[in-house]
């Protein structure tokens, strides 16, 4: 006795159709579909200022679709595209329909030039808005929803980049005396060095707040060579400040370092420093002074 044993055949094109419709949100692509068809409806049926207006419609409904999903984003703006487009011309039939039983006054087309406003028939009203809508019911939504999601995959790797390194730089304003320099706050002492490092010649690599934002590290190059400045703008800087960069600067394998404050440096913090020749202490004044020359 022999027994055929059949395989089951795959379709991964098909699988993949399948898992891609599994993952779009309905509801809020129904809704926003829905919203759409309305308002596209409401400007096709008025006047000819309105109409200018209707062009907002899909794009608007794309841009707002598109920050409220996150997967399949040409599809869900395609779809979106689709019913709505569908949902308008069941508005528009029904409309139509309510003008054949006399609920409604006939339809007149908006007029061209040198030419007069006419009724349309129920066929050439649904011809009218097929015409109207089909170029832009139709890919208008999908170019909305993926700049959309563009746009917002970009603010969320911005905010990722942010919060991995524990805050951002501001700006520092204008700094004309060494009192303002000692005001600052930490971000913006952070941008300000920066900016001196910069025009010294240094290449700006990345930046990280430490310690509960008493500290902040900034990454230069110079020379080909990796330096890991450490900041801080507490009114006496510790040698435990030092003693920390020490050792990060050890762990990253990182030969040249500074700690740089805006205020000044406690006596026993330059006590330590001074056989430390791959790191250089530089307080506010020292800073401002070389800024100012």
């Amino acid at each position: 006795m022999s027994v055929n044993i059949q395989k089951e055949r795959k379709n991964p094109t098909l699988d993949q159709i399948r898992l891609a419709f599994t993952q779009i949100s309905w509801r809020e692509t129904l809704l926003a579909a829905l919203v759409m068809a309305i308002l596209w409806c409401g400007f096709f049926l008025a006047n000819n200022v309105w109409q200018v207006l209707a062009g907002i419609v899909p794009v608007s409904a794309g841009l707002i679709l598109g920050r409220r999903v996150k997967k399949q984003i040409l599809l869900h703006g395609l779809l979106l595209g689709l019913i709505g487009f569908t949902i308008g011309l069941v508005i528009i039939a029904i409309y139509g329909l309510l003008i054949k039983a006399g609920l409604f006054p006939p339809y007149h087309a908006a007029p061209q030039k040198d030419l007069p406003s006419m009724a349309l028939s129920f066929s050439q009203l649904i011809l009218f808005y097929v015409s109207f809508s089909l170029f832009a019911l139709l890919p208008f939504p999908a170019f909305g929803t993926v700049m959309a999601s563009r746009s917002k995959q970009r603010e969320d790797e911005r905010r990722a980049w942010i919060a991995e390194r524990g805050g951002t730089l501001e700006d520092a304003g204008t700094i004309r005396t060494l009192e303002d320099l000692r005001g600052l706050a930490l971000p913006q002492f952070g941008t300000y060095v920066s900016n001196v490092f910069k025009k010294k010649g240094f290449t700006f690599k990345d930046y990280r707040f430490i310690d509960k934002d008493k500290h902040l590290d900034l990454e230069f190059v110079y020379q080909e060579k990796p330096y890991l400045l450490r900041l801080s703008v507490a009114d006496k800087v510790r040698p435990g400040t030092l003693e920390s960069l020490l050792q990060d600067m050890r762990h990253r394998n990182i030969t040249h370092g500074l700690v740089i404050t805006s205020t000044e440096f406690a006596p026993e913090t330059i006590k330590n420093s001074k056989h430390r020749r791959n790191v250089v202490l530089i307080d506010g004044q020292t800073l401002f002074a070389a800024v100012e020359k």
